[in-house]
């Protein structure tokens, strides 16, 4: 009996061991610049990570209370309609995300999958996969200004760590699906009549929270456990224009401000580009 729990121990313990190489066992800091490692862990202080984190949480207080003063959803969905788009994109989009999935147990990357462009992808299929609600409307909402992310990292890519065959390509057509095609396919269907009017800023002010907390509270202590640098939130990118010490109290502002600013211009864009009437 004795030899049989040692032998269950061993074996949960492989089992973890190949858990954790999945997760982040194949990300080599030290062969890709600004992807984590000790130094990486160690570019802030402790005590500046602590300020800037209270710093975003007060001006995430901030936005809460304005945005639940203003915000307002209708009493009913609109009703559903008949889109023949609907299920290829969904079925393109799902592949794109296994296809990521696997990419990035393959090469011991899982723990990239918290970064926001695979939570926008994740959210994406949700939202085709689902039949209309209030709620669903709301998400909506947020993601116009949540997917000014994708343009980022479209045009500033960060694409070092993807070695394996095919994996760059995905790269691009995920960006491209996410950002340019699935929202204003899904802004066509619902009725561009059913976003919030262009001076209403509350829905972007919910989206920035939604971003802070995915940004402080969830890559920030999982990124200073594994010294893996989730969406640069340990050290700044090679390429980023603030890159020094203060790069994330300059980040906290220069993305709050493309957050509320970019969504708005991204509504207006497509919008202008939508056919006036639908035709599916």
């Amino acid at each position: 009996q004795g030899s049989n729990s040692h032998n269950r121990i061993y074996r949960d313990i492989r089992h973890m061991a190949t858990f954790f190489e999945a997760l982040y066992g194949g990300i080599r800091p030290d062969d890709v610049p600004g992807h984590g490692g000790a130094r990486c862990a160690a570019y802030l202080s402790n005590e500046t990570k602590i300020a800037e984190t209270c710093l975003t949480t007060v001006m995430m207080a901030v936005c809460l209370v304005y945005a639940l003063k203003r915000a307002s959803l209708p009493s009913q969905p609109p009703p559903e309609g008949d889109h023949f788009w609907k299920g290829p994109l969904l079925a393109l989009l799902s592949a794109v995300f296994g296809l990521q999935v696997g990419y990035k147990i393959s090469s011991g990357q899982l723990l990239y999958m918290l970064n926001p462009c695979h939570f926008i992808t994740l959210v994406e299929i949700c939202l085709l996969a689902s039949k209309r609600s209030v709620f669903t409307l709301s998400v909506l909402r947020m993601l116009v200004h949540y997917v000014y992310g994708a343009l980022i990292a479209m045009v500033f890519p960060e694409t070092g760590g993807r070695v394996l065959f095919g994996e760059l390509g995905e790269y691009w057509m995920q960006h491209i699906l996410i950002f340019i095609i699935v929202p204003p396919y899904l802004i066509y269907i619902w009725g561009p009549e059913n976003l919030e009017p262009l001076n209403d800023w509350s829905w972007a002010c919910f989206s920035g929270i939604v971003f802070g907390i995915q940004h402080h509270y969830v890559m920030q202590p999982v990124a200073m456990v594994t010294h893996v640098n989730l969406n640069f939130i340990l050290c700044p990118a090679q390429k980023d224009p603030f890159n020094g010490p203060h790069y994330r109290t300059w980040a906290i502002f220069h993305q709050t401000a493309c957050l509320l600013l970019l969504g708005k211009v991204y509504t207006i864009i497509v919008i202008w580009l939508l056919p006036k009437q639908k035709q599916d």
